[in-house]
């Protein structure tokens, strides 16, 4: 799991060079467009932030989280399933944080495997087994997506 995350690097760079930081949210904006996941990640973050000069955007926030999630970025799963756990932006779907919660946690040790598993079983104490065994199947089905453009 890459521990090294642009968004810290993007933010510090805005406190010394705040001229640029247009610029620097534009290069994030095209790697995303291109189907960089990780860009994905740290656009969307911005979004349900509000933050790098962005309004807050849940919707647009999920649409990115998906497109990175859907590649296998564990950080922008774990971000997925937060919020459908919480309806955050969105309509509020066990299902889906428990799938996205399980792919993360899949995917992460220590600490960070410990607090994604914890968010995991404590969405499934409030599901029902048919919804359970539904996110089960999805789990199974799923594999990594290629690369995926924004458009």
């Amino acid at each position: 799991m890459k521990g090294n995350r642009l968004l810290p690097l993007f933010l510090g760079a805005l406190l010394f060079a705040p001229a640029t930081f247009g610029q620097l949210r534009e290069r994030l904006r095209e790697r995303a467009e291109k189907g960089d996941a990780e860009a994905q990640f740290e656009l969307a973050k911005m979004y349900e932030t509000g933050r790098g000069g962005l309004t807050k955007n849940f919707v647009e926030a999920e649409r990115l989280y998906r497109l990175s999630a859907e590649q296998g970025d564990a950080f922008a799963q774990a971000s997925l399933a937060i919020l459908y756990r919480f309806g955050k932006g969105i309509p509020r779907d066990y299902v889906q944080a428990y799938v996205w919660f399980s792919l993360a946690a899949s995917q992460t040790t220590g600490g960070e495997h410990e607090s994604i598993a914890e968010m995991r079983d404590s969405t499934s104490a409030k599901m029902t087994p048919e919804q359970l065994e539904a996110a089960k199947h999805l789990i199974n089905e799923f594999k990594p997506k290629p690369s995926k453009p924004m458009g």
